[in-house]
């Protein structure tokens, strides 16, 4: 399975990424994405889909304590499908918008430090700047 490096170690699997971890009943498991696609570039970083994944025991086999219905739960964890429409970006936040990213990307660090900050302390209204009448408002 893996292939033995100079300093005794084995190489159990090769992957792009960390899907994430999932626990059942009798420990972790990680989610590896194993084979990628490179499916479109927005502004210059690359977005990819997801075409395989490994899912690996932490820690290893040798310290597992069995459960029955492990293997159940492993199953019905392993029939979703995360090669049909999981993407990914190392470089590009694909939760956000286009217009939002592209309005971060465009800002100061330090303006964007400060309008985070101010958003949390205070609301706005949308329609203050515009002179529009809000409802419940007078400006």
């Amino acid at each position: 399975m893996g292939q033995k490096g100079s300093s005794g170690l084995f190489r159990a699997v090769s992957a792009f990424g960390v899907v994430g971890f999932v626990r059942f009943l009798e420990g972790y498991y990680i989610v590896l994405i194993t084979k990628r696609r490179k499916m479109a570039d927005i502004g210059g970083h690359a977005i990819y889909k997801i075409e395989d994944t490994n899912m690996i025991y932490i820690p290893n086999d040798s310290v597992r304590i069995s459960h029955p219905d492990e293997a159940r739960y492993l199953r019905i964890f392993q029939n979703v499908d995360l090669s049909s429409n999981f993407y990914f970006s190392y470089s590009y936040d694909l939760s956000h918008s286009l217009q939002y990213n592209l309005t971060v990307l465009r800002m100061p660090l330090e303006m964007l430090k400060s309008e985070t900050t101010q958003t949390r302390q205070e609301s706005f209204d949308i329609f203050e700047d515009e002179g529009l009448i809000t409802q419940g408002g007078n400006g």
